[in-house]
């Protein structure tokens, strides 16, 4: 039956294990290399690091496959050649497999016919043609072939996956976007931006490997979880030195945190202003003496005069470099004006007054110490410390002693959720100003977060002319019954977007389940047993003062509530704040008290905040979505059917 559907499978297969062979005899022959016969210690080391990075790739899972052909040329993860040196599989990221992403019937680019292949634990099992130089296979070219469909919508194991065999046109065009410029990517949800993002550092490696090798990738993640997430993407690409962090693990110096700002104290913390208080708050501390200052040398007293001092000090502040630096250039003025008068070198080993005066004039200063001096409330011993002041921290020790580590391209996920303050922080550790940044601002629900992309490029120190923004449009995770609903939420959030449209037709809308107060919990944890029964990975996102009592109800079910993803033990389920949910994905997703969430956990009406969280928790479902709810639905999600 295969022979009669797939007539060119035996000549793939044979293709395939061809590869596999060639895989294997490029390992030996790496394998062979003799990194002592190097003429140098540098380039024995060169050897060693290169041949074992080339090994680690090459013995990857599916180094030797191939997911897809266009004309004679087979596309795969990894780049394998001959013994001749002639390709037989190419890297998806070389310039020649572009068109295997891009090409359609209306522009086929020079392409007659794309083949993407179907494996099953290894075996090669199927194919799908797509003629793109035949008008009457317009429709199967120009659209999403349903093998990618059945890949888009497969069940998640808890960790994401690399898409490379069903990147589309619009991601293709994103990833391959030139180094040198502040790129941002907007998209509604599961349009693939982190996805796109994490392939998109792993392409910049692939073309700039000299300049990134030598100056490295960091990405830029909003939480632990997250990172967790999506920590096997890179290396299953094959690209292992990307640093992942978040925003606080940048910081320098780290402080111990010890609490949490409420809304309104985080979005003064992370305004932009706080930038100009600090600069305003350190300078401040610099002051001229109240008298002229003496300073005997041998039989002579020199006098220094307060306006002489006074204009050290302005010389001194006018520069640009760090503000502890500049303290040099003063002890220098001084330096020079004792040499003048005295025609000596030692004169400054004597200058015990002028020395003591510039110490006490411009003290060295401390971030820590000047960033207490500014926030309100008990300061010293007293202060508790949160995220927000050690991003003011890394902010106060940039403008005093400047920033150590940087990277040759920055990749950042939900940028909209960072303060002006982080935003800052991330921009220092770019100094090319290479970089891309990820995310939608509908989703933007941080006290501190930013609602319009032009912020986001002021905050980093880029002109908004020198910035590009591409869209992606389609979304690929979410069902079209629940986005339909979700994006009824979008005129609430107080941002101006674009609907996404999912390619996804088929599913069910969302759920509703009918509770009380008081068995709001249980029932929450008994629809949570019967969606894990069907599902994969599923998750309950509700406000975090619901979880102590979500937990316990688990519990009795015999379930532990955790806040990852990752590695999910058979007795663990994900319970998540809206918030904190952002980025991840489930095949099932519970909401809890919907309209909770859009009031922000009071009894008032929606806030923008409150429609963006849900917007947010609703659009992590990948399969089912349900609503457990305690009162009357929402007027603003339109229920126009029959409650389950």
């Amino acid at each position: 039956m295969a022979a009669e559907l797939f007539p060119d499978l035996d000549a793939e297969r044979t293709h395939l294990a061809f590869s596999r062979a060639s895989r294997n005899r490029m390992i030996e022959r790496l394998g062979a290399l003799d990194p002592e016969s190097a003429a140098d210690q540098i380039t024995k080391e060169y050897i060693e690091v290169t041949v074992a990075h080339a090994l680690e790739d090459l013995r990857g899972p599916g180094a030797g496959d191939f997911f897809g052909r266009i004309d004679e040329w087979y596309i795969g993860r990894r780049h394998i050649e001959n013994e001749q040196h002639d390709p037989v599989v190419v890297d998806w990221r070389a310039p020649i497999a572009a068109p295997f992403y891009r090409a359609t019937s209306v522009d086929p680019l020079g392409v007659a016919f794309r083949r993407r292949f179907t494996l099953d634990d290894g075996d090669l099992i199927a194919y799908l043609d797509e003629h793109l130089d035949d008008p009457d296979e317009g429709e199967v070219a120009g659209g999403i072939p349903d093998p990618v469909l059945a890949e888009i919508g497969a069940e998640r194991s808890g960790e994401m996956r690399e898409i490379v065999s069903t990147i589309q046109a619009e991601q293709d065009i994103v990833i391959r976007s030139p180094i040198d410029q502040v790129l941002v990517v907007q998209g509604g949800p599961g349009t693939g931006k982190t996805a796109v993002a994490l392939h998109r550092a792993a392409y910049l490696l692939f073309e700039h490997r000299g300049r990134l090798a030598r100056d490295g990738v960091l990405v830029v993640g909003p939480n632990q979880a997250f990172l967790d997430y999506i920590s096997n993407v890179l290396p299953s690409l094959g690209e292992r030195t990307v640093r992942q962090a978040t925003v606080d693990e940048l910081c320098i110096p780290r402080i111990g945190l010890t609490g949490e700002d409420d809304v309104e104290l985080a979005r003064w913390k992370g305004h932009a202003d706080r930038i100009g208080d600090l600069e305003a708050a350190a300078v401040a501390a610099i002051r001229t003496p109240d008298d002229d200052i003496r300073v005997p040398i041998g039989a002579r007293t020199h006098v220094i005069s307060r306006q002489l001092f006074a204009e050290w000090l302005a010389t001194a502040l006018s520069g640009t470099s760090p503000l502890n630096q500049r303290r040099e250039r003063m002890r220098s003025l001084a330096q020079r004006e004792l040499l003048q008068r005295t025609g000596t070198d030692d004169t400054w080993s004597k200058a015990a007054p002028l020395k003591a005066a510039i110490n006490k004039a411009w003290p060295t200063q401390k971030p820590e110490k000047l960033v207490d001096k500014l926030l309100p409330g008990p300061a010293g011993k007293r202060r508790v410390w949160t995220r927000a002041d050690q991003l003011l921290v890394d902010e106060a020790n940039s403008m005093l002693n400047g920033s150590p580590f940087t990277y040759g391209h920055v990749i950042v996920d939900e940028a909209q959720d960072h303060s002006a303050v982080g935003l800052r922080v991330i921009g220092r550790r770019s100094p090319t100003g290479s970089m891309t940044l990820v995310g939608d601002v509908a989703q933007s629900t941080t006290p501190a977060g930013q609602e319009r992309w032009s912020s986001v490029f002021g905050h980093l120190g880029v002109d908004v002319a020198n910035g590009t923004i591409a869209d992606l449009t389609i979304g690929y995770r979410v069902p079209e019954p629940i986005l339909t609903v979700a994006n009824r939420l979008l005129a609430h959030t107080g941002v101006d977007t674009t609907e996404s449209r999912s390619v996804r037709r088929v599913g069910e809308p969302p759920a509703w389940h009918f509770t009380t107060p008081e068995q709001c919990a249980a029932d929450t944890a008994a629809l949570a047993v019967a969606t894990r029964h069907r599902r994969r990975v599923s998750a309950i996102v509700a406000l975090s003062a619901s979880h102590p009592a979500i937990e316990r109800a688990l519990a009795e079910h015999g379930l532990r509530a955790v806040h990852h993803v990752h590695d999910l033990a058979a007795d663990e389920l994900p319970v998540f704040d809206p918030e904190r949910v952002k980025g991840l994905e489930f095949d099932g997703v519970i909401v809890v008290n919907p309209h909770e969430i859009l009031s922000e956990g009071t009894d008032h009406e929606i806030t923008a905040r409150g429609a963006r969280l849900l917007y947010v928790a609703m659009t992590r479902a990948v399969q089912e979505l349900h609503f457990v709810t305690d009162a009357d639905p929402p007027e603003v999600l339109d229920i126009d059917r029959p409650f389950a």
